[in-house]
């Protein structure tokens, strides 16, 4: 098939915080340097505008982006939506609540800010266009392009493919970008570093394990929060077996981002993150404050929770990895939008200095481009990272109950106790099948409170062209309708928090339906499916979800 060539010499793949912060940085290095419009640099993103599939909190160590943009970064126009003012942790039983006396160090966030994360990605889109550098929004790249263990680009989606994959009256073959470097930006799970990464077998020591983050905006009447007021929680509805855990923070006076997140390696086939997350507001403490609010939006993603052992080698000819791909999360201070940042500031510095330099190379080499991981290294993230480098592991091993102890604990002696490197599994291995509590009782929403997963996902204002080739790939749905069943109970239509899996029919005429125009692009199925049957890839419409202002 002939395909368009395109020729640049940086690609960035994803325009979210990591991959924006490293264009900005090579922007303003080559502008300093007088080599500003000498270097072609494109930026990819998925989405139909730059902020679409971006979905956080978020609250944000200024750090990162102080180290980007200098001290006066708010003045420059950065959007913050406030600063965090009070701060309260609680514990949930199944109708009662006791509140810390002290905010553990992981979560305190004096000096930090909330922030909406889609709006700040938007603004640091247009600080990068400024630069000359071409941000090509909905462009969803399909696969890389490696040539003898070189990345050299990646492949744009093909555009006009008939639900049976056959080119249809409109068919258009995506182009190939090639590249002297890709920066891969994507995020958590991202479908072109999860290649890579089992191509050239770049996986850390650890495993990556994930949580799946549900998240709502409340319009709330006045005199419930203060602007800037700050809530997290642990404990119900999520048992002993189950890490995770909520937030609500106020953007304003009368206006919240609430969310919860559920980790993917629970043992129970009928853990349901969205379900989780709906039983949470039902609280009396948490349903005291959003009696009478409006939902505004909703959506879903998840996040990297294995940190600095569940690295992947980050670096290789022709290729960086940066921000959640890289596995830079910080889960005990539930953050990673500053480590993002930083991670793309090192990449940003990489790339300008190997350009600067004259490099010749048509690919930039690993030598040359190990200088990132040396940036890392000795950089205030692999600090950061290193105290909590057992944290994930210390609660997969213990519990929630006893492994909050024993992080902690971990956390205060520098990250190490009893072995360094506590082992974690891959959430796929760890479902247990035939669990009591399969057969429980499913979760009633009222449409008030409480909301169905079809509610969630018009609230996400994801759309897909539904006469496309589906973007969700089952490779045996045979093994769905007999082993899974009959072992997991078909657990992908309650972890999905998008209702897109289904099963219709009865006795011989059962089968899976895919509600592929659901998707909010959470990856939670690629994750979580006990067989690793299913794969998530892009659709070819650019759709998705409408994170603008979530």
């Amino acid at each position: 098939m002939d395909r368009d060539v395109m020729p640049v010499d940086v690609l960035f793949v994803g325009a979210g915080p990591a991959n924006l912060a490293a264009a900005l940085k090579l922007g303003r290095r080559l502008k300093a340097a007088g080599a500003e419009g000498k270097f072609e640099i494109m930026v990819l993103e998925k989405g139909r505008e730059a902020g679409d599939h971006i979905l956080s909190g978020a609250i944000m160590d200024p750090c990162g982006i102080a180290e980007l943009l200098g001290p006066d970064w708010r003045e420059q126009g950065f959007p913050v939506e406030a600063d965090v003012t009070t701060e309260t942790v609680l514990t949930l039983s199944a109708t009662g609540a006791s509140k810390l006396p002290f905010i553990p160090p992981t979560l305190k966030n004096h000096g930090s800010v909330i922030v909406t994360l889609s709006q700040a990605v938007r603004w640091m889109k247009e600080q990068v266009e400024q630069l000359g550098i071409t941000v090509a929004e909905g462009m969803p790249a399909e696969s890389l392009v490696i040539e003898e263990g070189k990345v050299r680009g990646a492949q744009i989606v093909d555009r006009g493919r008939e639900r049976d994959g056959s080119p249809g009256p409109s068919f258009e073959a995506g182009a190939q970008v090639r590249a002297r470097v890709t920066v891969l930006g994507e995020g958590s799970r991202g479908s072109l570093t999860k290649s890579l990464v089992d191509a050239l077998k770049l996986h850390g020591p650890n495993p990556q394990v994930y949580g799946t983050g549900c998240k709502e905006l409340w319009d709330l009447p006045a005199g419930r929060v203060r602007k800037g007021d700050v809530i997290h929680t642990a404990g119900w509805p999520l048992d002993n077996r189950g890490y995770g855990g909520s937030w609500i923070y106020a953007l304003s006076d009368t206006r919240v981002s609430i969310g919860f997140v559920s980790a993917l390696d629970h043992k129970d086939p009928a853990n349901d993150p969205w379900q989780n997350f709906q039983r949470w507001k039902t609280h009396p403490r948490i349903a005291a404050v959003l009696e009478g609010g409006t939902l505004l939006k909703a959506g879903a993603k998840t996040v990297p929770e294995g940190g600095w052992w569940s690295r992947p080698k980050s670096h290789g000819d022709g290729f960086l990895i940066v921000g959640d791909g890289a596995s830079l999360l910080n889960i005990a201070r539930l953050k990673g939008v500053h480590t993002a940042i930083g991670s793309g500031t090192r990449a940003g510095d990489t790339i300008a200095d190997a350009l600067l330099a004259g490099d010749p190379a048509e690919c930039l080499s690993e030598a040359t481009l190990s200088a990132y991981e040396a940036r890392i290294r000795g950089s205030w993230i692999r600090e950061e990272l290193w105290r909590t480098r057992n944290w994930r592991a210390a609660f997969a091993k213990h519990g929630f109950r006893v492994g909050k102890f024993v992080a902690g604990f971990a956390n205060m002696l520098g990250g190490k106790i009893f072995a360094d490197r506590l082992p974690l599994h891959a959430d796929h291995e760890a479902m247990g099948k035939g669990d009591a509590q399969r057969g429980r009782a499913e979760f009633k929403a009222d449409g008030k409170l409480t909301f169905d997963k079809v509610t969630g996902v018009f609230h996400s204002g994801s759309i897909h062209e539904e006469q496309q080739p589906s973007h969700l790939l089952v490779a045996d749905t045979d093994l769905c309708l007999t082993r899974c069943t009959e072992e997991y109970g078909n657990p992908c239509e309650r972890f999905c928090p998008a209702a897109v899996y289904e099963f219709v029919g009865k006795a011989a005429e059962r089968r899976l339906q895919l509600n592929f125009s659901n998707c909010v692009h959470c990856k939670t199925c690629d994750i979580a499916d006990p067989y690793e049957q299913i794969r998530w890839t892009v659709p070819q419409d650019n759709g998705g979800p409408k994170y603008l202002g979530l």
